[in-house]
């Protein structure tokens, strides 16, 4: 195709082709260019070449290729210059640049500006130009998801902002009515709005729950590190999660355990010793003991949590960690609302440990937190 061509190669049915617009003044390098694309069959490549800003500019008024090869020395344009009015143009479409021997750093300056990456025109070979191209796409698509899912995350965090106050009001309003302030309540009436109150805080603990995971992935949450005693801050979890439960949490720590405390963040690895805790206890059978175990190694404290309850399959064993995956008792673990263990997966990548789980009908369930001491 020349650069008086109004559409792009379409993708047909046997095989995909990757449509390309190189903007290049020089038309014995387009051939060169050419000629080393479409000998590829997997993927095939489709060619549109312009040779002029102006003339590209023409062409994507119809039509986005997959990605753009630029030259940044072109007739009507220089510099970065064409690449922000490519990037005006086509958003989502990645950007190749094409330099000479001596503009290296000119194509460093474009890849800060937005390029997906730059080749040197005389280093382009088959393999390192197919290679590129593909790379290019491929990244482009991550980025596009990663922002994407930062979007929605925003949005879930100013939801749940939103929502915090007047859940927090709501609670208020039914300790009110419980405390007859606005008048005596009946029986039937007291326990309809000790459900409404008890609906309530668990709504307003899982606002609270995306609210802190929020902080944690977006870098808003800073970590104070400091000496935690560790077999104190697991007792108190013990302490908090213990109150529901009908059967016994033991906490079994070694004669000569000398690891018994480590840098990090008080705050967040309580949040993580207490929801490992009230996890192991929502999914428990009944009367059964939950053991905390602490044990260390090659520098590295490790704190075990074991219960006796539903076995958790394999396959869902390599999820569990992951957001909306939590476990119902009496059935596997399934996509839901559970955000308890993905918290804590968060809290230990950041002090730089490792959590993972083993589950088995013999053995039980145990989730493993292991914890650098520095």
């Amino acid at each position: 195709m020349t650069a008086s061509s109004t559409q792009f190669g379409a993708h047909t049915s046997n095989k995909t082709v990757v449509r390309v617009l190189m903007i290049e003044d020089d038309k014995y390098y387009i051939e060169f260019v050419r000629q080393l694309l479409i000998r590829r069959t997997d993927p095939g490549f489709d060619i549109t070449s312009a040779r002029s800003l102006e003339a590209a500019v023409n062409l994507l008024k119809n039509e986005t290729p997959d990605v753009i090869l630029l030259d940044l020395n072109l007739p009507d344009s220089k510099g970065l210059v064409s690449l922000n009015r490519l990037k005006e143009l086509t958003y989502g479409c990645p950007v190749i640049i094409l330099t000479s021997a001596d503009d290296d750093s000119l194509g460093l300056q474009a890849v800060c500006a937005g390029a997906q990456d730059y080749l040197v025109k005389q280093t382009v070979g088959n393999d390192s130009l197919v290679r590129c191209i593909r790379y290019a796409i491929e990244r482009r698509r991550v980025e596009e998801q990663n922002l994407k899912l930062a979007l929605i995350q925003d949005f879930v965090a100013t939801l749940a902002h939103d929502m915090r106050v007047p859940l927090i009001g709501a609670t208020k309003l039914l300790d009110a009515l419980l405390a007859g302030k606005p008048g005596p309540l009946n029986a039937e009436q007291t326990e309809l709005v000790e459900t409404l109150k008890k609906s309530n805080q668990n709504q307003l603990g899982l606002v609270k729950r995306l609210l802190e995971i929020y902080r944690y992935e977006a870098g808003t949450a800073e970590l104070s590190m400091v000496d935690v005693d560790i077999p104190a801050a697991i007792t108190r979890a013990i302490e908090a999660c213990s109150k529901d439960f009908d059967g016994e949490i033991q906490l079994k720590i070694p004669d000569n355990l000398q690891m018994r405390v480590i840098r990090g963040d008080e705050e967040a690895l309580a949040r993580l010793f207490t929801d490992l805790i009230t996890n192991s206890v929502t999914f428990s059978e009944p009367g059964k003991t939950i053991t905390i175990a602490l044990s260390e190694e090659a520098n590295k404290l490790s704190i075990s949590v074991h219960n006796f309850g539903q076995v958790i399959p394999k396959d869902a064993q390599n999820v569990l960690f992951q957001k909306f995956w939590q476990g119902v008792p009496g059935k596997h673990y399934v996509a839901h609302t559970g955000l308890g263990l993905y918290l804590c997966h968060r809290i230990v990548q950041l002090h730089r440990g490792r959590i993972a789980c083993t589950s088995g009908p013999k053995q039980g369930t145990t989730i493993t937190v292991t914890l650098p001491a520095n």
